[in-house]
Parts: structure tokens; C-alpha cells; sequence
């Protein structure tokens, strides 16, 4: 199955109160496209997702179809529908139809395809990230932000807005290293950093020094300390 069942059900009951609220609510939906358009068109497109899976199998390219067309229209609906959750304060709602866009991206990251919009994934882990304090959880997470950011569009690793600080592409790379430091292991920081360092070199000497800042708290082992300071002695010296 394309997407897993534990993902589609939570969508389908997110889009049921969305569109339920929708309904009950005086909001007029003007030009934009009403929640039970946008449900109906992210249906069809688990459906396709799940049919090209049983044709092609679940890994490798998929020289039919345009795996990058598909996935940026599914999860370009899915912002749309999870902005309908916001505006109608349905938090957990807009959680979970974000959550199905990660799941969306793992399906065009298994077909060997990029990923053009990032906005809802990156909203997804954070949350994750920020529910959790389990050290395997936040390893799982740090694999899932990598291979995101590895299968970023060549357009988005350009990373041409860097006048704008909350672009997703900046919170992506900031959330690698944040959540690799989280897991204490230095093998995983090392990758991390070393990431960060490539993507947003001009926001290193600041990150690492409010990382060291973090890491004399009690909990953080002397290993993950000596390794903030080694970057931020790096990155200190450059201008």
C-alpha cells in the first residue's frame, strides 16, 4: 500500500471534520477551492498512488508518470486542505492531513523522485519532533529530515530567498541539526552539521553558538559538548 493505513485513516477522519466544520461554518469559500474538492482530489490521488504501486512495485522509478508532478500536486492539495484546518481551528486536524504529506513525500522518495514543496513536511516533523523525547523516535526523524533534504528539488537546494528567515528550506536543515543534536549521537550530529554547513553556511556561527549555549545543560553528555565546540570554533574564525 502506497500510503500506510495508519496515515490514510487519520486523513480520512481529519478530512471528515474538515469538511463537516466546513459545512457548518459561515465561511465563504470565495474564489478558493472548497474543502470537499480539495478531499475528493487528494483521494483520487492515493488511489493512483496505490495503483502505480501495484504496477511498478513500491521502490525504484516509475518511467510512466511524472513521480514529481504527481507528488507536488498531492501535497499542494494537502496544504491547501491542512490551511482549511488552520482557518477553521482544527489543530489536530491540520496535523494530521500535514502528516499525510509526508507520507505523500516517502512515496515520491521511493519512486526516486524530488520534492518541489516543503512547507507541510517541514510543519509535520516539527510537531513530531516536538512531541517526542525518545531517542529512537528522534533517530527515525533524523533519517526521515535527511532523506528530505536530500530529495529536495535542485530549485530549492539553490536556496535563491535567503532574505527570507522562515523559508522552509532554512527550518528544514535548522530541524536536521537540532533534532541530531536531540539524539545525542555523534555519529548522526556529524552528518547533521556537516549538512547544514554546506546548505547555510552564512547561519553556522550563530547556530552553533546558542547550540553550545544548549548543550552545558546537565543532560547533554561532555562528548555532544565538545563536538558543539569544535564546530563553533570552526565556523567562529570565518567571516
Amino acid at each position: 500500500m502506497a500510503i500506510p493505513a495508519e496515515i490514510r485513516t487519520s486523513f480520512e477522519e481529519a478530512n471528515r471534520i474538515v469538511q463537516q466544520t466546513f459545512l457548518e461554518s459561515d465561511i465563504q469559500a470565495g474564489s478558493q477551492v472548497t474543502p470537499d474538492q480539495l478531499g475528493e482530489a487528494i483521494t483520487q490521488f492515493l488511489f493512483v498512488f496505490d495503483k502505480l504501486d501495484n504496477e511498478h512495485g513500491e521502490t525504484g522509478p516509475i518511467l510512466f508518470d511524472d513521480v514529481n508532478q504527481l507528488g507536488d500536486h498531492a501535497i499542494g492539495f494537502l496544504m491547501d486542505l491542512a490551511y482549511w484546518a488552520d482557518r477553521l481551528r482544527l489543530p489536530k486536524s491540520k496535523m494530521d492531513i500535514e502528516k499525510t504529506a509526508l507520507g505523500v513525500a516517502h512515496w515520491v522518495i521511493r519512486h526516486e523522485g524530488e520534492l518541489r514543496t516543503l512547507e507541510p513536511l517541514v510543519n509535520s516533523l516539527a510537531a513530531s519532533a516536538n512531541l517526542t523525547q525518545d531517542p529512537d523516535t528522534l533517530k527515525a526523524l533524523v533519517q526521515v529530515i535527511g532523506d528530505i533534504i536530500e530529495h529536495a528539488a535542485t530549485s530549492i537546494k539553490a536556496d535563491l530567498e535567503k532574505h527570507e528567515a522562515t523559508r522552509p528550506w532554512r527550518i528544514l536543515n535548522f530541524n536536521y541539526a537540532i533534532v541530531a543534536t536531540r539524539t545525542q549521537d555523534t555519529a548522526l550530529m556529524s552528518k547533521a552539521f556537516d549538512t547544514l554547513g554546506r546548505n547555510l553556511p552564512e547561519d553556522c556561527p550563530a547556530f552553533f553558538e546558542q547550540g553550545l549555549q544548549q548543550a552545558q545543560k546537565a543532560s547533554y553528555n561532555p562528548a555532544v559538548r565538545e563536538m558543539l565546540q569544535e564546530h563553533f570554533n570552526r565556523w567562529a574564525t570565518r567571516h
